[in-house]
């Protein structure tokens, strides 16, 4: 809520108020049981207007000074002695107004002239409520601000945790790739010059696409072909692999380079130079729901039982970007390692 909407809102209540008190006076008849609107319009208006002018004013006095300045402190007894005080510096107001301004106008609202304490108990009992009305605004407007400040600093933690997160994910996938096209060029493999050229592309893809929120999701899966099509080349052909697609693609998005580190598992720990059990991964789209399906058979022998960074971070990530909006079960057999993870896309 903006500072225009918080005046529009403030002046509307008191225009309310300013309404209700004139109904309440026609209502009860104080001009007779015949209403002269003439006579409403030329007497009593003017007269609500300034008893709810005089009730504004001390609100606001009490709203924007009494309560930050002796309240909000911690002095509580200042604050009494604060209200206390207001109270006698606007007696005389109240009692300008029912002496000499309201006969001017030709309205008396009491029978018997003021004296002093009967005018300090009329403006107390004029503002009695208006005194926790303020109490009450300036404390939801406290715990407004709090909420929203907690909002912002929860909003800004997320998008540094994943920042941190995405920029632990792209040296993960590179030091993998680097690596393979490092052999290719140790054994003057013709490849190289081709798998370079892959890595530039999906280095551009990375630096371009993945600092946004949210990317393509075709792009995403095109990213993924060429990933294993680099995988390919780095082992000379000797991959095997079977990569399905189900369903149309097009118009959705989904979270960059959240699926890339399942696929990078599989070629890291898995077997896939057997052509009969090759690695499976099968992406369909349904629904709205975009399912994600990679199996591989575990490697009979030197297997990595270091715990790396990547599926560690890309679960940080999607809990983080699709709370209760997606499910990944893993599971790991003595010679296979599956995962499915479903996401309900927007």
């Amino acid at each position: 809520m903006n500072k225009r909407q918080i005046v529009l809102l403030h002046a509307g209540y008191w225009l309310l108020i300013l309404v209700q008190t004139l109904l309440v006076s026609l209502g009860t008849g104080v001009l007779g049981t015949q209403v002269d609107w003439g006579l409403a319009f030329r007497i009593l208006l003017p007269v609500k207007i300034l008893q709810v002018s005089c009730a504004a004013a001390f609100f606001y006095v009490n709203y924007l000074f009494l309560i930050p300045r002796f309240l909000k402190s911690g002095n509580l007894f200042k604050y009494l002695a604060a209200i206390v005080c207001c109270v006698i510096l606007f007696t005389p107001v109240y009692y300008l107004m029912e002496q000499r301004v309201y006969p001017l106008i030709g309205w008396k609202t009491y029978q018997l002239d003021l004296d002093f304490r009967f005018a300090v108990m009329v403006t107390l009992g004029a503002n009695f409520i208006n005194i926790f009305l303020a109490l009450l605004l300036s404390y939801l407007m406290d715990w407004r601000s709090l909420r929203v400040e907690k909002e912002i600093a929860e909003k800004e933690h997320l998008r540094t945790e994943l920042a941190f997160l995405r920029s632990q994910v792209n040296p993960h996938f590179l030091f993998n790739t680097i690596n393979d096209i490092y052999a290719l060029t140790q054994q003057q493999a013709k490849e190289a010059p081709a798998a370079l050229m892959k890595l530039s592309g999906l280095l551009r893809y990375m630096l371009r696409e993945s600092e946004e929120q949210f990317v393509p999701l075709d792009s995403e899966i095109a990213y993924l072909e060429n990933v294993i099509e680099l995988q390919r080349v780095g082992h000379k052909h000797n991959c095997y692999f079977d990569f399905r697609k189900e369903g149309s693609f097009g118009g959705y998005v989904i979270a960059p380079l959240i699926l890339i580190n399942f696929v990078e598992n599989a070629f890291k720990h898995g077997d896939f130079n057997d052509p009969d059990n090759p690695i499976l991964i099968l992406i369909s789209l349904e629904n709205n729901e975009l399912e994600f399906q990679v199996t591989n058979q575990v490697k009979p022998l030197k297997k990595d039982k270091r715990v790396g960074i990547g599926l560690p971070n890309v679960c940080r990530r999607l809990s983080l970007i699709y709370p209760n909006r997606h499910e990944l079960r893993i599971s790991k057999q003595a010679d296979s390692y599956s995962v499915d993870l479903k996401i309900k896309l927007v």
